[in-house]
């Protein structure tokens, strides 16, 4: 597979889980750097929470600035490419948009 086309796209990349009770964990920002080993992304970390009112999942990010985060191809589950003027890209700007996890938020504990 050749990683290198996948330098500056804009991506969602979902991690693995290795409990069912920990909640989804997502990066999505733009990848800068790809080796044999894994990405670099420049972007922010989200996670998915049930809705306190609906119990959808829904997706808000954990921090509030973009950082750079290594994620080893070990720990990538899927990767989404975002395309511009795709369906994905009108939600990737929604979802970035929406307000940050509180850390209360973020303790409560999941419901299986």
């Amino acid at each position: 597979m050749d990683t290198k086309g996948l330098l500056n796209q804009r991506v969602k990349v979902v991690l693995r889980r290795f409990h069912q009770q920990t909640p989804r964990e997502i990066v999505r920002g733009i990848i800068t750097d790809v080796d044999e080993t894994g990405v670099r992304v420049s972007g922010r970390r989200f996670q998915e929470h049930p809705d306190l009112e609906s119990a959808v999942p829904q997706e808000r990010p954990v921090e509030a600035d973009s950082k750079m985060y290594w994620i080893p191809y070990g720990s990538i589950r899927y990767t989404e490419i975002i395309g511009p003027g795709t369906p994905s890209e009108k939600l990737d700007n929604e979802i970035q948009r929406r307000k940050v996890f509180t850390p209360q938020e973020l303790q409560r504990p999941t419901e299986t």
